[in-house]
């Protein structure tokens, strides 16, 4: 009776923290990823209104990462200092000030200026979000709740892409074009969801006011249960954390495939919009919908299939295979002149690289907490990620020279190649298997 009781209060208090917490982070990373492509979008009209070559507008993608990768492990910090609430409702106020502020560029300088902020104050958002969903879920269920938070990027790209290929297109009020107000409209929501995190996030299962005691106390100890038999790292110094050889193993996996699929944001646009004759800003947008369409009903069934198996390898390098073969299949649409057969091919390759590029996220995400030190999680966290920004920087730049050298054929082979790479990594790690869900898993 004691252990149904039991059971019937986890289900419970999942229920309640899944309502309370991941339909906000769910927003705000949707505008997160929003800020992180619209410049892909701009560039349909910035790079002839400001005269930006395809070498310029890969340092434009790529200087985002170098401040991005320098704050990335201080802003993670932080967060451990301050608090959820405050520090990530200061990041969403301080990016989306610089993202509304580009509504006055009026030089490579002014972006490249901008870019660099854009990293500086967005660094600390996803790995502290990543490490704020393992401080309330216990590890059985964050494969499906990180996929859930993650289905953002998916719910953005269907909104967002045709949404921002309408604005350039159409929103050209008081004689500023459209690529200007792409900033506008969705920088000001991001100040304004900043000031209202700061009502809305609690730092810890303590400060919840709507958790019942029993309920605090059931998660309290679900948690600590997990970190049983590691709180000798509690004492753990920056450099016994970075030196651990599984930390740079996870972090290399993750900044290949990244570096293919944080490219992808802003290649894809300029590439979709040569997939056939006559397209316009508002066609690129729809077509760069659909992959994201089917993202958004894939990400939570790999992520709970992940967490019923137990299984998180495989789970997340099957996904990044695919994406490799997708980026194979439009790259091969690339070779024949434009026909509906070739143009069948490459929405075929989209839809693919949709549902790859972002199904590993939840299984991948919820691998940290499994092999690293609680004690040093944030960090670690932080250390992954900005290993990702280092492959977004090189990536990017590489694939201005390469797209002029190669044109759209070789940038999506290198994209291949580097997902490739990142599944091999994966594979050839041992990951223990995490213990199933049970029926005290529940829809979040």
């Amino acid at each position: 009776m004691e252990r149904q009781t039991n059971v019937q209060t986890g289900r419970d208090t999942l229920k309640t923290i899944g309502r309370h917490i991941i339909p906000f982070a769910f927003i705000l990373y949707f505008f997160n990823y929003m800020d992180r492509v619209n410049i892909g979008f701009a560039a349909l009209q910035m790079n002839v209104d400001l005269g930006i070559s395809s070498v310029q507008f890969g340092q434009l993608a790529s200087v985002f990462f170098i401040s991005y990768l320098v704050c990335q492990i201080p802003s993670n910090m932080m967060i451990q200092k301050l608090g959820a609430r405050r520090w990530i409702g200061f990041i969403l106020i301080a990016w989306g000030g610089v993202t509304t502020l580009l509504f006055f560029a009026q030089s490579f300088e002014h972006l490249m200026v901008a870019r660099l902020l854009l990293g500086v104050f967005e660094a600390g958002f996803f790995p502290g979000m990543i490490y704020y969903l393992a401080c309330w879920f216990p590890a059985k269920e964050r494969a499906r709740v990180t996929a859930l938070f993650m289905m953002a990027i998916a719910v953005s790209s269907v909104v967002a892409a045709p949404m921002s290929g309408w604005i350039i297109q159409h929103a050209n009020f008081f004689d500023h074009a459209g690529w200007r107000w792409l900033f506008a409209i969705e920088g000001i929501p991001t100040v304004l969801l900043g000031v209202l995190t700061f009502y809305v996030l609690y730092d810890r299962p303590q400060d919840a006011p709507w958790l019942t005691d029993k309920q605090k106390s059931w998660l309290i100890a679900e948690l600590n249960t997990e970190t049983q038999g590691q709180s000798a790292c509690n004492s753990m110094t920056f450099w016994q954390i970075i030196r651990n050889p599984i930390l740079w193993r996870l972090s290399f996996v993750y900044m290949f495939v990244q570096a293919a699929s944080q490219a992808s944001n802003y290649w894809l646009p300029g590439q979709v919009k040569g997939f056939a004759p006559g397209l316009t800003d508002t066609h690129v947008g729809l077509i760069m919908a659909v992959p994201f369409l089917c993202a958004m009903f894939a990400m939570p069934l790999w992520g709970a299939h992940s967490d019923k198996q137990g299984e998180r390898k495989f789970h997340a390098a099957l996904p990044m295979l695919l994406a490799g073969a997708a980026f194979l299949v439009i790259a091969t649409a690339f070779l024949v002149i434009a026909t509906a057969d070739s143009m069948s091919i490459r929405m075929f390759g989209m839809v693919l690289f949709g549902v790859g590029i972002l199904s590993y996220y939840g299984p991948f995400w919820a691998i940290p907490s499994m092999l690293l030190s609680p004690a040093g999680l944030a960090i670690s966290i932080a250390v992954i990620n900005s290993c990702s920004s280092l492959g977004g920087f090189f990536a990017n730049l590489g694939l201005g020279y390469v797209a002029k050298s190669y044109g759209s054929y070789g940038v999506f082979v290198v994209e291949a190649i580097l997902c490739v790479i990142s599944s091999v990594l994966l594979i050839t790690m041992r990951i223990p298997r995490v213990k199933a869900k049970t029926d005290q898993a529940v829809t979040a």
